[in-house]
């Protein structure tokens, strides 16, 4: 069993909680492909794109089944020329590395059939802001009026904002900080590129990841807690958000 991390695991609940299931999906910023192929469950086919070293790695341990169903693109989603367009756009932990994020919702937008759906996450509230982002290559948090703003000039209608796994994510995060800072300096010269590329799966550090810490932090294990936290995603306490939204069915073509 692989490790996740326990943020990634919460974050996992609401996300595949909210999809809407379809024939196809784009997922922007799929890391080690965890996320995807559990998309692939839900719909026919599906585009992985990251700009990531291992994406290919990754790819070719997938199950030949799951393989036949996906292509993956190791790009940039701006310099990635895509034509198709999707049921579905998930894009985790993306918009807050983009310096101009409304044209990243502009893409999102562009990319989605009408009547589409979008499933996308950030980190939540400015005063959370720690090293932690600086580490990463963030270069924002959002508050609720920022995503309803971007989703609403960019076009799209139906948008729910879910601040996901409180009060637990927000305790993690200060393991989160302490990792960080404990790598600060050995990642102060990085650009912005080789920090939002390890941002997340190749950050973890391989004593966390490995013996039995993947038995006992897992999708199964942490599926009571997640369970629990859903009782304030209304409540805009979390560091973290899940935002959906749709793409009119009377959108521009």
């Amino acid at each position: 069993m692989n490790y996740s991390p326990p943020r990634y695991l919460f974050r996992r609940y609401e996300v595949l909680k909210r999809l809407q299931p379809g024939r196809s999906f784009v997922e922007i910023g799929a890391g080690n492909l965890s996320l995807t192929r559990e998309l692939l469950e839900q719909f026919e086919q599906g585009l992985a794109v990251d700009f990531t070293d291992d994406l290919q790695e990754s790819y070719d341990k997938l199950q030949p089944d799951l393989r036949s169903r996906l292509k993956v693109s190791n790009n940039d989603i701006f310099a990635e020329d895509i034509e198709d367009r999707f049921d579905c756009v998930v894009a985790c932990e993306v918009a807050e590395h983009i310096e101009n994020d409304r044209l990243f919702f502009s893409r999102v937008f562009a990319m989605l059939n009408p009547g589409g759906q979008a499933v996308i996450s950030a980190p939540a509230r400015m005063k959370y802001w720690s090293v932690h982002d600086e580490l990463v290559g963030h270069l924002r948090r959002y508050e609720v009026d920022d995503v309803h703003n971007l989703a609403n000039e960019t076009g799209f209608t139906d948008v729910v904002v879910t601040a996901y796994g409180y009060p637990w994510i927000n305790w993690l995060s200060h393991l989160r900080v302490w990792l960080a800072k404990r790598t600060l300096k050995d990642r102060q010269e990085w650009t912005s590129e080789q920090q939002t590329k390890k941002s997340n799966h190749q950050q973890i550090p391989q004593w966390l990841s490995g013996g039995l810490v993947p038995l006992v932090v897992n999708r199964f294990t942490v599926y009571p807690f997640a369970l629990f936290s859903s009782l304030f995603n209304k409540r805009n306490l979390s560091d973290g958000y899940v935002v959906t939204m749709i793409r009119p069915r009377d959108a521009d073509s």
